[in-house]
């Protein structure tokens, strides 16, 4: 593991805040089990299911094709190994590293002479990850001879529309290498990704997409209007440019070219898009409805776990940019809801697309453009696989960081611990909780020698009336701000961090509500029928929720919560196709006189499942 942490050098705009080496942060309680459930599971089969993710991958020198796969499980390796301190994982992914850079061109390519220039990028974020955890000098060698390759390559042959789309991962580890080398040339490479790249900036301030795409094109329209024209015609355009998974990576795209370029209108474009894109298609669980383009907030309509895994990426990413945190409470109700969700519950498949009013797992035509098995538990589309393999170690990643003044920051309270030297001290941070189920937060520092340095405790939005203990002393914390504790910290020095989770109902679709407590979204669980390879709520399954009644948080022994709710019957919402109806707006025929008492269960307990509720 390196033991500095590289910020930003001039004339590169300075984020406040900064990742920590990969190892530096490791899983624990809890997320450590959830760890070691992917690494034992579908972690170990994904090269068995998907040949070309392996060693027999063009990447390594094999014969099997490349693409998006390889890189995304080589980076899950990587982030997994050290934060579950698995030697074994550990020495096989750096070994799979060796070999990419072995197999390199003289000319600085590398994977197959075919690969895309999206792919390469992935493939250089894991191996951004494997220098940060092993110091590895010839990784440095290896992505300054690709950045050569980029200048000669692009001054000749500007990007391609779709390779457009995708700057993000290179311009992020070209970043990094500009900050541990200083070398300028990397700057002019990446000048010339800001100028051939797509134009998030300019799109998210106008954002021109406020209603679902289908509102404007049948999918069939769009396959007919796709076969009569080239890559450079409007249909192609919109495809590129409406995709969710495209806009979610356009994210971080636009907060790179600020940290590039000091530009304010850079800066500023992923939050005034998170906020378009939340409010015409933002999902109960934190994702935006994307199947694969565009949908609307319609609680039926998709969110596609790779759209999910994009956005989770990109809000990591602006944890380190210029007022990145904006995003990071959307972060974590993104992962403890629908990236969580899109887990089968025995952890032996992934779900491709996933409704936040889901009435029924079927082989149904569901979404625009995906295949009739897009809503299912399986294993067989590579692309969710490989995807959601890395979301969870990222997350454990991005929990603590390094501010600028020289301490630590909690972004997260997963438990985890964090190791590092600060102020001439070897320091250990242990965070005990039961987040995102309980907001009591325990944080024990442990030191070799007294030191000195700043402890920065992220306070979400909703934890109003927060307070902070340490050395005796009760601190109050205002939502949506940080707390600062600089001080003289001595081994087994405690911080209790308390954070209220009320129960709150947010607006949703029409005039429904999706029922929130912390990060958590919850959701009231239909009995369900089971029939062949059919899973759906019994007949008569909706209710609205009847307004006026609390709310109440239930705990049970094992230290899982619920809430319990009233609600009533509505015998006339039900099924449109193979999916939920919209939550009605007019609720005349509820049955009040059958109102009962029921509970709502985290969003991601339940497949089957309405998250977005009608209230009386």
């Amino acid at each position: 593991m390196l033991t500095r942490t590289f910020f930003a050098r001039a004339p590169l705009a300075p984020g406040r805040f900064a990742p920590l080496p990969v190892g530096a942060v490791s899983a624990q309680g809890a997320m450590r089990d959830r760890l070691l459930a992917l690494r034992g599971g579908l972690l170990s089969r994904c090269a068995s299911l998907f040949p070309e993710a392996g060693e027999q991958s063009a990447w390594f020198g094999g014969a099997l094709g490349g693409g998006m796969h390889a890189p995304e499980l080589l980076e899950a390796m990587l982030l997994t190994g050290a934060q579950l301190g698995d030697e074994e994982l550990r020495r096989e992914a750096l070994h799979l590293c060796g070999l990419v850079v072995e197999h390199q061109r003289e000319d600085g390519s590398f994977g197959a002479p075919s690969e895309t220039f999206a792919a390469r990028g992935r493939m250089l974020r894991a191996l951004c990850a494997a220098y940060s955890m092993s110091g590895d000098k010839q990784l440095l060698t290896f992505m300054l001879r690709y950045m050569k390759y980029l200048h000669d390559t692009l001054r000749v042959r500007s990007l391609s529309a779709e390779d457009a789309m995708h700057t993000a991962d290179t311009m992020e580890a070209g970043i990094l290498l500009y900050n541990i080398t200083g070398q300028k040339a990397i700057l002019s490479v990446l000048m010339m990704l800001v100028s051939q790249g797509a134009d998030y900036t300019s799109l998210f301030h106008a954002f021109p997409y406020r209603t679902p795409i289908s509102r404007s094109f049948t999918a069939q329209e769009l396959l007919d209007a796709l076969a009569h024209e080239d890559e450079s015609g409007y249909t192609h355009h919109l495809l590129r440019s409406a995709s969710g998974a495209n806009l979610c990576e356009g994210l971080r795209v636009s907060a790179l070219c600020g940290v590039l370029t000091g530009s304010g209108k850079h800066l500023s474009a992923p939050e005034a898009g998170l906020a378009r894109l939340n409010k015409a298609h933002g999902a109960a669980g934190g994702g935006v409805t994307a199947d694969p383009l565009l949908g609307g907030t319609h609680p039926s309509r998709g969110v596609s776990a790779v759209s999910a895994c994009e956005l989770a990426a990109s809000l990591e990413t602006l944890l380190a940019c210029p007022g990145g945190e904006f995003g990071a409470d959307q972060l974590e109700t993104l992962m403890y809801n629908t990236i969580d969700a899109a887990f089968s519950p025995d952890g032996r498949g992934v779900q491709p697309m996933q409704q936040a009013n889901q009435a029924m797992l079927s082989r149904a035509a569901r979404f625009p453009l995906c295949g009739e098995d897009a809503g299912l538990f399986s294993l067989e589309d590579g692309d969710t696989l490989c995807s959601l393999l890395s979301a969870w170690p990222r997350f454990v990643q991005a929990q603590w960081m390094i501010s600028r003044d020289d301490g630590l920051c909690a972004m997260g309270y997963a438990p985890c611990s964090v190791r590092y030297r600060l102020s001439g001290a070897s320091v250990r941070v242990d965070v005990e909780s039961d987040y995102p189920a309980s907001g009591s937060v325990h944080i024990t520092v442990h030191t070799d020698t007294k030191a000195a340095f700043p402890v920065h405790l992220r306070i979400p939005e909703w934890a109003n009336g927060a307070t902070v203990a340490v050395d005796g002393e009760i601190l109050p914390a205002q939502a949506g701000g940080f707390v600062t504790l600089n001080r003289d910290w001595q081994d087994g020095d405690e911080i209790l961090l308390t954070l209220p989770m009320a129960v709150r109902r947010l607006p949703a679709f029409h005039q429904a509500v999706s029922v929130a407590r912390g990060p958590l979204r919850f959701a009231y669980a239909p009995k369900t029928v089971e029939h062949e390879d059919t899973l759906s709520a019994e007949i008569g399954f909706a209710v609205a929720l009847v307004g006026g009644e609390e709310i109440r948080v239930v705990e049970h022994m094992d230290g899982s919560v619920v809430l319990a709710a009233r609600v009533a019957p509505l015998p006339r919402w039900g099924m449109r196709a193979a999916s939920c109806d919209q939550p009605p707006i007019v609720l005349s025929d509820a049955d009040v006189a059958k109102a009962f008492d029921a509970e709502l269960v985290p969003y991601a307990e339940a497949v089957i499942r309405l998250a977005v509720l009608p209230v009386l």
